[in-house]
């Protein structure tokens, strides 16, 4: 079993404590991505490892414009940043989802003014809600 600290690393623009690691392999190279769920700060690293060690390809760090997650109803979603400020359009769209179509999740956009992000639509938490429901009764 891993521990949840090798899941997880300190965001390096908001500072939250949590931002999620993912990764993936196939055949001799793989890959590394840190993603902040809170501004949308993202670490992508590549590695070869053609000797059996891994060696760096690719480094590339990205501001973080906001995060988001969409569960659609009955469904299942990842996490999703902004790396450039989001068009009006999208912003919308979202919070038509969470707020009109039923779909779970959040929209955060960052606030330069205060150097965080802000809670634009939706709850981190409201993913818990239908499955309290689906194990009663």
């Amino acid at each position: 079993m891993r521990n949840l600290s090798e899941m997880q690393e300190k965001c390096k623009q908001c500072k939250f404590d949590h931002a999620r690691i993912d990764t993936e392999g196939w055949n001799n190279h793989s890959a590394r991505r840190v993603m902040c769920p809170v501004c949308g700060w993202t670490l992508l690293e590549e590695h070869t490892w053609s000797d059996g060690q891994p060696h760096l390809v690719q480094r590339s760090e990205s501001h973080g414009f906001g995060a988001y997650r969409l569960v659609p109803p009955c469904g299942y979603s990842g996490y999703n940043a902004f790396h450039a400020a989001p068009a009006k359009e999208v912003v919308a769209q979202i919070k038509e989802l969470l707020n009109e179509k039923g779909w779970k999740g959040y929209l955060t956009l960052w606030d330069e003014s205060i150097s965080h992000a802000r809670l634009v639509a939706g709850s981190p938490l409201l993913k818990f809600d239908d499955i309290g429901k689906l194990g009663a009764g």
